[in-house]
C-alpha cells in the first residue's frame, strides 16, 4: 500500500490476469477472450465485471506457480470474490494448465512493474488541483448589476464645506 497514485503499466500488468482467472476458474467468459494475448477488447469490454486484486505466488522450480484473487461484479450489483486456485506454471503430466508459459510472463510483467511502483518510483501522475472559487470581493450571483452613478460636479455647499476643513488643517490654504 502507498499515497502515490498506480502507473498505468501496473493496471495493465493487473488486468493481464483476468484472462487467466475465468479460464482457471472455467467461467463462461473465457469462451469468448483470447487468453495468451488478450486484446484491449478482451480486457476492457468482455471482462469489464472482473477485477483482479491481487496475486501470491508459491513453489519454485518445476512446482512455482501462482494464486490469483479477483472479484467478478454480478448482474445484481453483488460482488462474487474468487480465489483462484494454485495454478503451476509447468506441468510434467501434461494435463496442467495449458497457459502456464503466458501465466508466467504476465507475472513476470507484473512482479517488474510491483518492483518499479514500490521502489523504482514509478508512480501515476497525479493532476494537480485548480482553485476555481471566485475572490470573496466577487459577487457572483448570477443578478444583473447595478449601473455605477454618474460622477457629476459637488454641489456648492459640499465644496464650502470640504474647502473649511482643509483650511483648518493648513494656515496658508
Amino acid at each position: 500500500s502507498s499515497q502515490q497514485f498506480v502507473h498505468p503499466d501496473l493496471l495493465y500488468a493487473m488486468s493481464l490476469l483476468k484472462t487467466h482467472a475465468v479460464k482457471i476458474c472455467e467461467m463462461q467468459e473465457a469462451g469468448v477472450v483470447n487468453i495468451e494475448n488478450p486484446s484491449d477488447d478482451d480486457l476492457n469490454e468482455k471482462l469489464k465485471n472482473i477485477v483482479v486484486t491481487g496475486y501470491s505466488k508459491g513453489g519454485s522450480d518445476e512446482s512455482a506457480g501462482v494464486s490469483i484473487q479477483a472479484q467478478k461484479l454480478l448482474k445484481s450489483g453483488q460482488v462474487l470474490n474468487l480465489s483462484v486456485p494454485f495454478t503451476k506454471f509447468e506441468d510434467e503430466s501434461g494435463e496442467g494448465y495449458p497457459y502456464g508459459d503466458a501465466l508466467r510472463q504476465a507475472i513476470s510483467r507484473l512482479d517488474y512493474e510491483v518492483d518499479a511502483y514500490l521502489f523504482g518510483g514509478k508512480y501515476g501522475i497525479k493532476q494537480e488541483s485548480f482553485d476555481f472559487d471566485a475572490p470573496e470581493e466577487a459577487d457572483i450571483t448570477g443578478e444583473a448589476e447595478q449601473k455605477p452613478k454618474k460622477r457629476g460636479r459637488k454641489k456648492k455647499a459640499e465644496m464650502e464645506e470640504v474647502a473649511e476643513e482643509i483650511k483648518a488643517f493648513d494656515e496658508f490654504a
